[in-house]
């Protein structure tokens, strides 16, 4: 496996001359039209707006979404019609992750991803959240707040009406798990989006189903800042010319991205984007700004403050990366925690929120998901229910959950002792995805926490091939529960042909011609 190319502390100066603000914007928009007369990037973009076509069925757009009163909507709510947006939805996606595939890099400089990204990101600008109805939840979060009701001891029902009646019923009676940063800008915008001259009346239908489409807005600022740090952490570990390239086709172009943090609107963009952030800085040596922000991102969800480590690691000096020089460790690591931990404080108290989220850290496994522990229980639960074990069901799963729980621990720990110390940025990203996978919920998007800094930890071609697969694969996955949720299951099976044909050509074609990442010398 190939290791980041040595312990550095700051990234290497930019020699590049810095160009006024106006030449820079005209060479973006060169970028984006030179990223539209490409024919795969069109196919993607088309794509996309066939994706969103299909979000608007019975699948993820809650039966109190103002769109249902449009003339001619009923339509789609009829076997016929929800069948053929499902279609439409699937189509989308097989466009999507076909002209992703043939974008692949071979060389430098031939597409600008950032560009590609902006294009592919257009169409879920005014469009309801897709594949998810989280950001409904967002929104009923930000109403119980902006009423002066604390989200961490009641859930959405709490206060019946427009918000609520938004929410999928297994959230309906929890209460929230999200940091105080993210609750306070659900709040911030609820606010905004209604009450006012120029929005709907507060509370109404309109007005929480515009509330949850401005809940991507901070998703976005998160999606600028991953795309516009994660080339200098490439180069900071020493990935340059096709390796560079690929990197950000893996990430910044990546669907799975684009779907869930654009298109679904979650509230980890923010969180990851903040963390790619701080991760900047820290390769910067401004270690203080570093440590702040990895508060920062643990308030708005609380799996960044992993990178707290590796900010303190990255800023330690190169004699004093091994584990003989403890006591230099020790202290670099307990600053960054005490900053990281105060300015996490400050958020919270200035928010008047608190620390109540952890009466609800449970809440996202409550519910069956993909999770391997959740997947293993449900089997254990099955067999056992069989047998007429009723009263056996909690016992399992909490014992599943938490074997689980003990693996990642010591996974993660393993990691800190093996790799943090000489390639920290492998670790968090690592390690996230070990929290990820080992944890009591999965979910798609959960698998970008440390997949999108991959790219910053020089993977090998294996591991490369293997992230482009669980990509393509998640993607499929949930493309295909938009087409079970709308009552065309045989849809969904057969749809699964054309994929996989799709995946194994290209897969095919690509290790014909290898990644050829470069390894470090």
């Amino acid at each position: 496996m190939a290791g980041e190319q040595m312990p550095v502390v700051t990234l290497p100066a930019d020699t590049r001359t810095r160009r006024p603000l106006r030449v820079r914007g005209a060479d973006a928009v060169a970028a984006l039209r030179a990223e539209w007369y490409d024919p795969m990037v069109r196919q993607g973009l088309l794509g996309l707006v066939l994706v969103v076509a299909g979000s608007l069925s019975p699948a993820f757009l809650p039966d109190a979404a103002p769109l249902w009163s449009v003339p001619g909507s009923a339509a789609l709510r009829t076997t016929v019609g929800s069948t053929f947006v499902s279609l439409v939805a699937l189509a989308g996606i097989w466009l999507v992750l076909d002209a992703w595939l043939r974008l692949r890099p071979t060389g430098v400089g031939r597409h600008d991803f950032r560009a590609v990204l902006t294009l592919w990101s257009t169409p879920f600008l005014l469009a309801p959240p897709v594949f998810s109805q989280d950001a409904y939840s967002y929104a009923a979060q930000g109403w119980l707040v902006s009423r002066g009701i604390d989200p961490y001891q009641v859930g959405p029902a709490a206060l019946p009406g427009a918000f609520a009646d938004n929410v999928s019923r297994v959230w309906l009676y929890t209460p929230a798990p999200y940091g105080p940063l993210s609750l306070q800008i659900q709040r911030l915008l609820v606010d905004a989006t209604g009450g006012h001259l120029l929005a709907p009346v507060a509370g109404s239908p309109l007005h929480a189903y515009v509330a949850a489409v401005a809940m991507r807005l901070p998703a976005l600022v998160g999606v600028v800042l991953i795309a516009a740090c994660l080339p200098a952490l490439m180069r900071h570990v020493g990935a340059t010319g096709t390796e560079h390239e690929r990197g950000m086709w893996l990430a910044v172009a990546n669907p799975l991205m684009i779907v869930h943090f654009v298109g679904g609107a979650h509230n980890d963009a923010l969180m990851v984007g903040l963390m790619v952030l701080a991760l900047w800085f820290a390769g910067r040596g401004r270690f203080v700004t570093a440590a702040v922000l990895v508060g920062v991102a643990t308030a708005a969800k609380q799996p960044a403050a992993l990178a707290g480590l590796a900010v303190a690691f990255m800023f330690l000096p190169s004699q004093a990366r091994r584990w003989s020089a403890w006591r230099e460790i020790l202290r670099r690591t307990a600053l960054t925690a005490a900053i990281a931990l105060a300015s996490f404080a400050a958020v919270s108290l200035l928010t008047g929120l608190g620390f109540g989220w952890l009466h609800a850290m449970t809440v996202p496994g409550s519910v069956p998901t993909i999770a391997p522990s959740s997947l293993v229980a449900q089997g254990v639960n099955a067999l056992v229910l069989q047998w007429g074990y009723y009263e056996w069901g909690g016992v399992i799963t909490g014992a599943v959950e938490t074997v689980f729980g003990l693996g990642t621990v010591a996974f993660i720990s393993w990691m800190a002792a093996r790799i943090a110390l000489h390639r920290p940025i492998r670790f968090v990203s690592w390690g996230l995805l070990a929290a990820a996978i080992g944890g009591a919920a999965l979910h798609g998007w959960y698998l970008l926490w440390g997949g999108l800094l991959l790219p910053a930890t020089r993977p090998s071609p294996r591991l490369v091939r293997a992230a482009v697969w669980v990509t393509v694969g998640m993607v499929v996955y949930y493309a295909t529960n938009l087409a079970f949720r709308n009552q065309a299951g045989w849809l969904a099976v057969l749809s699964l042909v054309p994929y996989a044909a799709l995946m194994v050509r290209h897969d095919r074609a690509a290790w014909r011609t290898p990644f050829g990442i470069s390894l470090p010398a």
